[in-house]
């Protein structure tokens, strides 16, 4: 069986190589290579046991996709049954996996939708497909075309292509299969012919020589068809796959940094003119650049972006999202001028905005509305004009309603596990008084602006946006800074509290040059946090203090606990209402025809015509990576089984504790209390862990036992996502407690796995 264990074997480990040249397609190919491991596993083991025992071609692989099916099912859904309710949520999964490749350029990060399903599903079958080719069919040459066709598609792509790595070592794996199969053709010919020494004559006949030439020859034939026919065969579908290609296509866009452009603008000594308005806007102000919606912890960025041929700047745009139509408005036109000075690949716009029109290929975000060059085109002495609206929602509050589940995507509220958790306490502890969403948003603002005693200086500004920088701004030897910190605070502190919050930068004030004429520079560019309320949609508010910003919306100057926003007198820029007394007058101007229907930001042409296309094509792009070896199948399980257990309640994390210390090997007295448990875990911590770990397995034991001993009815004082902190806590302090081969056996050769977390024997 050794023998036969050779090809599949290495079959295995050489197409998990091959597809590593499409690890660029995702930034985290770590959430599904773990569970193809496993599929590798199956694949190559199974496989070689039923040719063994003399199983026929058609039940082996039939016996294969069986079982990668119900392992694929389950790793997705978490039963093994891929027919009914399971197979259907698989499905589902595929379908949203599907969407999200086609919306957003990779790498897909995990701010978007999760792929790793459509990637898993695709990998377990390129896995199949090589191991029925070379050790089913005996046909080694041809499953090199297989893993051919997988290089070559990320050639065609991918910018900077797959890399040379992937395809050298996969190219020497390749020659390995020839020669394994080569030599087995020879042992089943009978005792090998010939001289046992160095004979010319025998090297020039030698059999296994001819089996590599004939290989090689069927591998150049086919190689040579396969690079002259897919470069034609993939346009011909008129598919931008995962929104890569060429750069006219719907998604790569090169994204420049507008935070860092804005403070190195700021800090120049030279005030320089960006672009001039005219307009018949009294008071134009806040003129929007781009928006910032995804924060990874280290700083705010613009994300993957939805970009479809259709939304282009050519007219009337979407209805703002969430605003309803009963929220009056003020339309004012403007044309733009920019200057040569400002170089940029996003439009300043209005926000919210009813039309734009600009020459050049400039597309919006239906989910932000702000326009990105999807060419090679840029900003400077562009001329364009739009028309801008300015709602008047008043001083009732009204419109300011608590969105609702699903009201805006996901990364909107999204929030690193590394986040400090000072700033979630401080955010309920600024806010305690409020009683919904907008009251909360208003006393951030008031707290940023006035209470909290924060301090607007550029010069002495800390770099960046990362936790580190937010946890030194927000506590109370730090709070100076500038508009970017003001910003990016109060829009983690809205997301902790379950507001959608994002970051806007663009320019605040304009030097008024004539009375219709005014003139943005660079001094004037500046950062500000929008919040999501449904009824109003995304608002901007105002946390950076007076220092730099005079005054804010009226709006947003609402007394909360009879006490308003007193250092704003006035209304700020671009927020005097004078219609609040009659919020329900109607809108003085109003665009001629009604804004077109919001765009689902997703090509539905002939790109987007049949899922099950886009499905196979993807599956021919996959990057189903596995780990030559079962030692990852156990690993990829351990860690699913971690994440479950910490998202759970107390029992759930106990189990948890108790299977990291049977993976550590260490004591876990069997039968004992919780507390007696707890005294001999404690004795791993007191050296590695301090007093906060310590402490956070006391309070993880005393959750358990509440549980398991307090009166039905009890209600548990420790809240989850603290319940999961304490738990890392613990594990951290207890992997630090073992030593480095401890740790290794741990990661690649978990007990807990088998034993399901019981005390080891030692």
């Amino acid at each position: 069986m050794g023998a036969t264990l050779g090809i599949p074997a290495l079959a295995a480990a050489t197409t998990w190589v091959t597809l590593t040249a499409w690890r660029d397609f995702v930034a985290q190919p770590s959430s599904y290579l773990d569970g193809l491991a496993v599929v590798a596993v199956v694949v190559a083991g199974l496989g070689t046991l039923l040719r063994w025992r003399g199983a026929p071609r058609a039940v082996t692989v039939l016996a294969q996709a069986v079982a990668v099916a119900a392992l694929v099912c389950y790793q997705v859904t978490g039963s093994p049954v891929f027919v009914g309710a399971p197979g259907a949520e698989l499905w589902g999964s595929l379908e949203v996996a599907v969407d999200s490749a086609r919306t957003f350029a990779a790498p897909i990060g995990p701010g978007a939708p999760p792929v790793w399903p459509l990637l898993l599903v695709s990998g377990a079958g390129f896995l199949l497909l090589v191991d029925v080719v070379a050790a089913t069919l005996r046909r080694v040459p041809g499953a090199g075309l297989v893993l051919l066709a997988v290089y070559a598609v990320p050639s065609g792509l991918l910018e900077d292509g797959p890399g040379a790595a992937p395809f050298a070592v996969a190219a020497l794996g390749f020659l390995l299969m020839l020669h394994l199969d080569s030599r087995e053709g020879l042992r089943r010919w009978g005792r090998g012919v010939g001289p046992s020494g160095d004979d010319v004559r025998w090297v020039r006949t030698n059999p296994v020589l001819d089996a590599a030439r004939a290989g090689a020859g069927r591998i150049g034939v086919g190689a040579t068809v396969l690079a002259l026919a897919v470069p034609a065969f993939i346009p011909t579908l008129g598919v931008d796959l995962l929104d890569l290609g060429n750069r006219s296509g719907d998604g790569d866009i090169r994204i420049r940094k507008p935070v860092a452009d804005m403070r190195r603008d700021l800090e120049r000594d030279v005030d320089i003119p960006m672009l001039t308005v005219e307009t018949d806007d009294p008071s134009p102000s806040y003129l929007r650049i781009s928006v910032l919606h995804r924060f990874t912890g280290q700083e705010w960025s613009s994300g993957d972006r939805d970009v479809a041929r259709e939304d282009k700047a050519d007219g009337e745009l979407p209805a703002p999202a969430g605003m309803t139509t009963a929220v009056p408005r003020r339309s004012y036109a403007y044309e733009v001028r920019v200057t040569e000075d400002f170089d940029s690949t996003w439009l300043p716009t209005q926000f919210p905005a009813a039309a734009v029109t600009a020459e050049g290929d400039w597309r919006f975000d239906p989910d932000t509305m702000d326009f990105l060059a999807a060419d090679d085109g840029d900003t400077r002495d562009l001329t364009y004009r739009m028309i801008g609206l300015e709602p008047r929602y008043g001083t009732d509050g009204r419109f300011f309603r608590d969105a609702a589940t699903g009201a805006v995507p996901d990364d909107m509220l999204e929030l690193p596990d590394s986040l400090p958790e000072m700033v979630r306490a401080l955010a309920r502890e600024v806010t305690d008084e409020a009683t919904n969403d907008y009251e909360r948003a208003l006393l951030l603002q008031r707290w940023f602006r006035r209470d909290g005693g924060f301090v607007y200086d550029l010069r002495r500004a800390p770099d960046g946006t990362g936790n580190n920088t937010l946890e030194a701004f927000l506590s109370e030897d730090g709070r100076v800074g500038y508009c970017e910190q003001y910003a990016s605070a109060m829009a983690v502190m809205a997301r902790t509290l379950g507001i959608p919050a994002r970051v806007a930068v663009g320019f605040l004030e304009p030097d008024r040059i004539s009375p219709t004429t005014w003139e943005y520079s660079s001094h004037d560019l500046h950062a500000w946090p929008e919040l999501y309320f449904a009824g109003a949609g995304w608002v901007r508010f105002e946390p950076t203090p007076a220092g730099r910003v005079d005054a804010v919306p009226a709006y947003s100057r609402v007394a909360v606990g009879g006490d308003a926003d007193s250092d704003d007198p006035a209304a700020g820029p671009g927020g005097a209402q004078p219609s609040e007394s009659a919020p329900t007058a109607a809108p003085s101007v109003t665009p001629s025809t009604a804004p077109r229907e919001a765009a689902s930001g997703v090509d539905d042409g002939p790109a987007g015509a049949s899922g099950r296309t886009i499905l196979v094509l993807l599956a021919a792009l996959a990057g189903a990576v596995i780990v030559a070896g079962a030692s990852l199948g156990p690993r990829a399980l351990r860690r699913r089984q971690r994440q479950r257990r910490l998202d759970d309640g107390p029992e759930q994390v106990w189990a948890e504790l108790r299977a990291t210390a049977a993976d550590l090997r260490l004591d876990w007295p069997e039968g004992r209390s919780p507390a007696a448990v707890g005294e001999a875990l404690g004795a791993h911590l007191t050296d590695h862990g301090g007093e906060d770990a310590t402490s956070a397995l006391a309070r993880i034991v005393a959750e358990v036992e509440r549980g398991r001993y307090a009166r039905p009815g009890s209600v548990s004082t420790l809240e989850r996502t603290t319940l999961r902190e304490d738990a890392g806590t613990v594990t951290a302090a207890l992997e630090a407690s073992a030593g480095k081969a401890a740790r290794r056996r741990a990661t690649w050769a978990p007990l807990s796995v088998w034993s399901g977390g019981r005390e080891p024997r030692r």
